[in-house]
């Protein structure tokens, strides 16, 4: 039996190694560099969330089609802008689901794109306010025949579980220091306090300043009648938008490929993110120096980077610890910049998370860049960084902590379960599902988190070179968009990727005109990998529904969270 064992096993490894290598070699067979004729124009499709960045795996890519993240979107832009064989760009945009800082940047990489003097196009089939926002920057606008265009102002909803929560049995009970960091509201409260009805408030009023004055320059329309379009017509027919200006032409997307015609010659279209994979060489850009770029995207947690049924996109402290310190140890790197779309998460995981970025910050000047997201723990992270930068659109600060616990007691009892408590030490239940705070339990939570509060703040005072009070008094908890933060000092410059680069060379001594090749963290991680991983998960699942619902549970009571607020989701 043993031997047989032993035979089995050797078989399964050589099975193992085989797929393994055939694996490798498709994936190297299939990672080419697309065609790209004399007279192209590049198609770009951009909707839903716009991940900033999604590691290169040929494979998959084949399997599922390439991934238009951020990274692919600025890339092909700075390339087709170099390269003499792109005439234009078509950019079909739908249902674009992004936050307002990703926006703004990309309409900054479009204008830089335009200075080279080729077209860029905007086609939608049904315009959104997101959408309509982002194609104004383009050259000309058209829409489909069958759409429509609205422009419908920008909304928001915020739910409230409290009553929900009473009607199954379920108690929330958490703590929190700053009057503006009130996370748990969502469960203990039926509607906003006014704290955050006030910072709520103030980004809606922020957002909606920049979609009528942007609108309004892009597309050289008074501010009043762009308010007047808003307020009073809403949804435009094609005709109508037409007939206002908004748009330039009623086109199928298949009649746009016309447009970059070059003596009768006809224009071939080339994906954007195929387009993304060739060599910036090719393209006419010359990269001497390296820069990495390490991703922080998602709530951050401990461990590897994965998914959460509640929290979303997670990034793993350990991964990204593991990658700031090859790219602070590697040679060939001059400087770093940590890219950050995050609304904070585990206080744990961000402070282990800020010391790797103080210390790859000693051997290598580092810059952290904010998208749309840079508050609480994400913010955290980015005050270890030499230089901070934001769009003016992008939220940050939220500098606060909270923790808390859910009390199952009621529903328990609705379903006739007993549970019999057995604890040593008074405070042994404090996480307990089945019971309220204590007021000693309370007591020590409030410890817990006041202290953190003080360390986070007195972190931020020393990296911001100011006194305690100072950043208390615009710390508790609020959320500031990124041009208030230039104002109180959170951030210390307006801009996207392009300008933390340029940010970066000066702090390396680089100069102005060396072209710099980006290497991204985290590197590949192959489809092969990412469905051996998943076999242990499957193994984890729980059938049992309640156990189901107390893990999940758990896994918020655990631990003090520097996480954002709110989230506002997309009208």
């Amino acid at each position: 039996m043993k031997r047989f064992i032993k035979w089995l096993a050797v078989i399964f490894v050589i099975i193992f190694v085989f797929i393994f290598f055939v694996y490798l070699v498709i994936d190297a067979l299939l990672d080419t560099e697309p065609y790209v004729s004399s007279n192209s124009y590049l198609e770009m499709t951009i909707s839903g969330d716009i991940p900033e960045y999604e590691p290169h795996d040929a494979l998959e890519d084949y399997i599922r089609g390439r991934a238009l993240d951020f990274r692919k979107i600025r890339e092909s832009l700075k390339m087709a802008q170099a390269d003499e064989r792109i005439k234009g760009i078509v950019m079909h945009i739908g249902f674009v689901r992004s936050g307002f800082g990703k926006l703004q940047e990309l309409q900054q990489l479009i204008r830089k794109f335009q200075l080279s003097g080729k077209k860029i196009i905007a086609h939608l089939d049904y315009g959104m306010p997101r959408d309509y926002y982002l194609a104004s920057a383009c050259d000309s606008v058209f829409l489909s025949p069958g759409g429509n265009l609205f422009m419908t102002g920008l909304a928001g909803e915020i739910s409230f579980y409290k009553g929900f929560l009473e009607k199954i049995g379920v108690e929330a009970d958490f703590e929190h220091v700053g009057e503006y960091k009130n996370a748990p509201d969502t469960y203990t409260r039926q509607s906003m306090s006014d704290y955050q009805r006030k910072v709520v408030n103030a980004i809606f009023d922020a957002r909606f300043e920049s979609l009528v004055s942007t609108i309004s320059t892009n597309r050289k329309i008074d501010p009043d009648s762009v308010q007047y379009f808003i307020e009073n017509i809403s949804i435009f027919t094609p005709e109508e938008a037409l007939a206002s200006k908004l748009i330039d032409g009623i086109k199928y997307r298949e009649e746009l490929d016309r447009q970059f015609e070059d003596n009768d010659e006809l224009s071939a279209a080339v994906s954007a993110s195929d387009y993304a994979s060739i060599d910036p060489s090719s393209a006419g850009l010359k990269e001497k120096e390296r820069m990495a770029v390490v991703y922080c995207s998602g709530t951050i947690t401990d461990g590897e980077d994965g998914s959460d049924p509640y929290f979303g996109q997670t990034v793993g402290a350990d991964r990204l610890i593991r990658d700031l310190k090859r790219a602070a140890e590697s040679a060939s790197i001059k400087a770093i910049i940590l890219r950050i779309d995050s609304p904070g998460g585990s206080s744990l995981a961000a402070d282990k998370i800020w010391y790797a970025v103080k210390e790859a910050a000693k051997k290598k000047p580092l810059v952290a860049s904010i998208s749309d997201l840079g508050a609480s723990g994400g913010y955290y992270i980015a005050a270890a960084a030499d230089t901070i930068l934001a769009q003016d659109l992008s939220l940050v600060g939220s500098i606060g902590v909270f923790i808390g616990k859910f009390s199952l007691k009621g529903l328990y009892q609705k379903l006739d379960i007993n549970n019999e408590l057995i604890k040593r030490g008074k405070n042994a239940a404090v996480f307990s599902l089945n019971s309220k705070f204590t007021d000693s339990e309370r007591q020590i939570i409030r410890r817990v988190i006041t202290d953190f509060y003080r360390k986070f703040v007195s972190m931020v005072a020393e990296r911001r070179k100011k006194t305690y009070n100072e950043i208390d008094h615009i710390a508790r908890g609020r959320v500031w968009d990124g041009q208030q933060g230039v104002k109180i000092d959170l951030i210390d410059l307006s801009g996207g990727m392009d300008e933390a680069v340029d940010i970066a060379k000066k702090l390396a001594g680089i100069a102005d005109d060396s072209g710099i090749h980006l290497v991204y963290y985290p590197r590949s991680r192959s489809l092969l990998g990412r469905y051996l991983s998943s076999i242990s998960i499957v193994d984890r699942l729980n059938k049992n529904p309640l156990h189901m619902l107390e893990n999940f549970l758990r896994g918020l009571n655990m631990q003090p969270l520097a996480l954002m607020p709110f989230r506002i989701e997309p009208e």
